[in-house]
């Protein structure tokens, strides 16, 4: 006979994008528990119960999970929770869909490397320099080039460097973010444009839910661009297909990968493409919820089931592989310039747009936004569905002469805007 009794499941973190979590797992039936250190986060705001503890702080988790009687264990949307969950989940003997040794691949970005070299995963040049940085090592590197420490996120201690001068600050930023001490200097592609690829693993099986096109733009010379679109399908989806998924495919299945969804970035370079990164964890852009509007599957709701140990083969994702797209999308973030927020208007209204799907905001009214080199400056994201590209377009155009964002010097604090009808035809 079925348990009646209802399953809880612990949340980690209460940032504004896990709002929607919350919401979908009550929605589902679970009761939710929210923690992490800021009293008052807002999905805590939302949840069945929550508490103030850090959701590093894995002996006090487990003390509360046990007292609790907690059945599973959720993270997203970042990086460090992704240890966090694992650990806590050992601890307690639940299930989780990542192993530390795949971890370990995605947040080292030599390891990451190194593995896609084993696979004929195509990745961008890298330079071996000594940690002294001698002027003869320095002399040999072709400027620009882009150094990294091999273990943060979120684009955080990343420099782009044009000079010996700049390699040298560079150097010592990027070893100030890297925990292990380690950096990696790479040839600096200088494009507007990449890719971005979702795959979700099923009971060992490896599905490409979305091909898309990351547009990006570069405030500042020194600091890594943003995204200002994630156009679906990929105007480059066939290629991609053809030169770059079967690797990618055998990657995964040789990583051990049995459940999950990830997301893989690329650059792209007259027909190339050089891969350099890996999130195995639900996206930051809630890619999820255009996947749904495409098939009628929810991913955060089978990765939710997951979590709770119930079984997953009810969403039937095996029809729509190979980035099925049917319906022009967009992840639309809003990025914004240096300054303080005064007003925010229109939002609203944008909201009730019928092709506007969800929306996650980061900054409100009284936020001071300054460029650092990570995310920060971003206002927030919409997912944006059409039955047309011109629909789209429309909508994409519509948003911007909708939404005002003004600073207290009484200034546009927009950044950029995104317009697909300007960019070039690639083949």
């Amino acid at each position: 006979m079925k348990s009646t009794k209802q399953k809880k499941i612990l949340i980690l973190s209460g940032i504004a994008h896990m709002v929607n979590v919350v919401e979908t797992a009550k929605r589902m039936g679970y009761y939710t528990i929210v923690t992490d250190k800021a009293p008052g986060s807002p999905a805590k705001k939302v949840a069945d119960k929550s508490y103030d503890i850090s959701t590093s702080e894995i002996d006090r988790l487990a003390e509360m999970a046990r007292h609790e009687q907690i059945d599973g264990v959720f993270n997203g949307f970042d990086d460090l929770n992704t240890w966090n969950a694992l650990a806590l989940c050992e601890k307690l003997g639940l299930p989780y869909y990542a192993t530390e040794e795949q971890l370990e691949i995605c947040s080292n970005k030599d390891q990451f490397k190194e593995h896609c070299r084993k696979f004929g995963v195509p990745v961008s040049e890298e330079y071996v320099i000594d940690a002294k940085l001698q002027d003869e090592d320095i002399a040999k590197l072709t400027f620009p080039v882009i150094i990294k420490p091999v273990d943060s996120y979120a684009s955080q201690g990343i420099t782009i460097c044009y000079t010996p001068e700049e390699l040298k600050s560079g150097y010592e930023k990027a070893l100030d973010y890297s925990k292990s001490g380690n950096v990696i200097i790479e040839r600096f592609i200088d494009t507007p444009y990449g890719t971005m690829m979702y795959y979700t693993v099923q009971n060992g099986d490896v599905f490409l839910s979305a091909v898309t096109d990351r547009h990006v733009h570069q405030q500042f010379k020194e600091l890594p661009p943003l995204p200002i679109a994630v156009a679906f399908p990929s105007m480059h989806k066939e290629l991609y297909l053809e030169k770059v998924d079967p690797q990618i495919r055998d990657m995964l299945k040789g990583m051990g990968i049995q459940n999950g969804v990830l997301m893989i970035q690329a650059l792209y370079e007259e027909g190339e493409f050089f891969i350099y990164e890996m999130g195995f964890r639900i996206s930051g852009s809630q890619h999820y919820t255009i996947v749904e509007q495409q098939t009628g599957i929810n991913l955060l709701e089978m990765m939710l089931d997951h979590a709770l140990g119930e079984p997953i083969d009810k969403y039937d994702i095996s029809s729509f592989d190979d980035s099925y797209i049917p319906r022009p999308s967009c992840n639309l973030p809003i990025l914004l310039d240096n300054g303080i927020i005064a007003k925010v208007s229109g939002l609203e209204k944008v909201l009730a747009m019928p092709q506007v799907l969800s929306f996650v905001g980061c900054r409100h009214a009284g936020d001071v936004v300054e460029h650092t080199g990570s995310y920060s400056p971003m206002f927030g994201r919409f997912n944006i569905t059409a039955d047309s590209l011109d629909e789209l377009h429309e909508t994409i155009d519509a948003i911007y002469d909708t939404l005002t964002i003004t600073s207290t010097e009484k200034r546009d604090m927009i950044l950029v805007r995104y317009q697909p009808k300007a960019l070039p035809v690639y083949e």
